[in-house]
């Protein structure tokens, strides 16, 4: 009698999928409250986006998170439809409850270890403070290849 492989006895957490980059429409076992509480995905951005190749998706991920403008129209709207995902995530918008704790935790550590780590925190909270302002900046960045449409209303 055969036994089971060994991957098998890890769980479904311990599976790997191949969805690196890719917007999922739902989550496969979560219950009907939790799904009711996650942000809706539009999905024919969803759709657009996963009909990317991945370089493509890594490139416009990238160049968002840095706050340069796309190359083509077609990539400037795919890099505000993802900001504007990203901005209804939990860590986009909890950020200033998660990031406050661990630049303090880290600088005390830093105080503690090496006066190197002091920078190498202070430099990890400035680059997640400025990749949080840029996906905010997204639109406005690639106005000229979008036009005005794309640009929220003042109020």
């Amino acid at each position: 009698m055969r036994s089971a492989p060994w991957w098998a006895t890890l769980g479904p957490m311990a599976r790997t999928t191949r969805t690196s980059g890719k917007l999922l429409s739902s989550a496969p076992g979560a219950k009907a409250t939790k799904m009711a509480k996650a942000p809706k995905v539009d999905l024919e951005f969803a759709e657009a986006w996963n009909g990317l190749d991945r370089d493509e998706r890594r490139q416009i991920r990238r160049l968002v998170r840095i706050g340069r403008p796309q190359e083509t129209v077609a990539q400037a709207e795919l890099a505000v439809g993802f900001a504007a995902y990203q901005r209804s995530r939990p860590w986009f918008r909890f950020f200033w409850l998660w990031l406050v704790p661990l630049v303090v935790a880290g600088l005390i550590a830093g105080a503690n270890l090496h006066p190197l780590v002091i920078g190498m925190v202070l430099g990890g909270a400035v680059v997640a403070i400025m990749a949080r302002r840029n996906f905010t900046r997204v639109a406005k960045v690639n106005e000229p290849l979008l036009g005005s449409s794309v640009l929220p209303a003042a109020a």
